[in-house]
């Protein structure tokens, strides 16, 4: 009798496994079907990868010049690696002027709409399917940058996605004064921090291993992600520790981000990068949620690090 049991017990989970990969399995299908048919969405620059071992050639550190409480930190942070930042001791450090929002004139607004550096939600490009998908079933959201007068809804948004995607363009534009060769600036990587970065000598050997694993293809490396992302990760790793030796397992690691991407305290940019985030411009919502969105759509091959690389003082926001 029990054996009975056992075998329609046996038979029931057979059963039910067997429904449920019957269920699952035409979707599984029908998404490749999709995927292949209709891609998320098709890069707009194609840019080589780096053909070289990947290495920072270019900081640039975000400065609140305007604050009383921050204007010193910025150039604190390239002293500090000039002194103590090892292999990126000799790796220049420019400041990146902030844009104080509180203080600029209408027209300096006007002129950032005019360049296509931020903007309405008038003038944002077309969304994926996939993340409209996202967007109208309220798994996604984000705050626009403006309302449709074109009158700021948040400056401390505006501030950080006008200078962000600026020290990108700023960035790419100094190659060209400077007679890079086009070929050659596939090698070139930008360290971009904000000046409330916390930095020390062992974030600096972290951020040297990460830079080590990299994809040559990377777009952009988000050094200050969100403890929660690497939950799995860690779980990943307790599990490694019982089977690998210390000397085996690398850290930080590098996590593929497809769905989320928050933070920009510090971002890491390939040539490549920088030229497809200045394609899909102009900003017109908070920062690091347009930058999910590009991910999202398949627009931009980002990775963030697990743990943390770069630290954050937490510092208020400036206007």
């Amino acid at each position: 009798m029990r054996d009975v049991k056992y075998l329609a017990s046996a038979c029931k989970n057979t059963n039910a496994w067997r429904a449920v990969l019957l269920t699952t399995l035409p979707l599984v299908i029908l998404w490749a079907l999709i995927q292949h048919t209709f891609p998320l969405s098709r890069p707009p620059v194609e840019v080589g990868c780096a053909n070289r071992p990947i290495r920072i050639t270019d900081i640039y550190v975000i400065h609140s010049y305007w604050s009383k409480d921050r204007k010193e930190l910025a150039p604190g942070i390239c002293r500090w690696l000039a002194e103590h930042g090892g292999p990126l001791a000799d790796v220049p450090c420019t400041l990146a002027p902030g844009f104080w929002a509180s203080a600029a004139p209408r027209s300096a607004i006007l002129d950032l709409i005019r360049q296509r550096v931020v903007a309405p939600e008038s003038h944002a490009r077309p969304l994926g399917w996939y993340t409209k998908l996202l967007y109208r079933f309220h798994v996604s959201g984000a705050a626009a940058l403006f309302d449709e007068q074109e009158q700021p809804l948040s400056l401390s948004y505006l501030g950080i996605a006008a200078v962000n995607v600026m020290a990108q363009s700023n960035w790419t534009a100094a190659m060209t004064r400077q007679g890079v060769p086009p070929r050659d600036r596939v090698n070139r990587h930008l360290l971009l921090i904000e000046d409330d970065a916390e930095l020390n000598e062992e974030r600096v050997a972290m951020l040297q291993r990460t830079v080590a694993q990299l994809d040559p293809c990377y777009d952009m490396v988000g050094l200050d992600y969100k403890e929660n992302f690497c939950s799995l990760q860690w779980l990943k790793d307790g599990l490694a520790s019982w089977f690998l030796p210390a000397a085996w397992r690398t850290s930080p690691h590098l996590v593929r981000a497809r769905l989320a991407f928050s933070r920009t305290t510090g971002l890491l940019f390939s040539y490549k990068g920088a030229l497809r985030i200045q394609s899909a411009m102009p900003v017109t919502r908070e920062l690091d949620l347009w930058y999910r969105d590009l991910i999202t759509d398949g627009l931009l091959r980002v990775y963030v690090t697990c743990p943390r690389v770069v630290g954050i003082m937490g510092l208020p926001t400036v206007t």
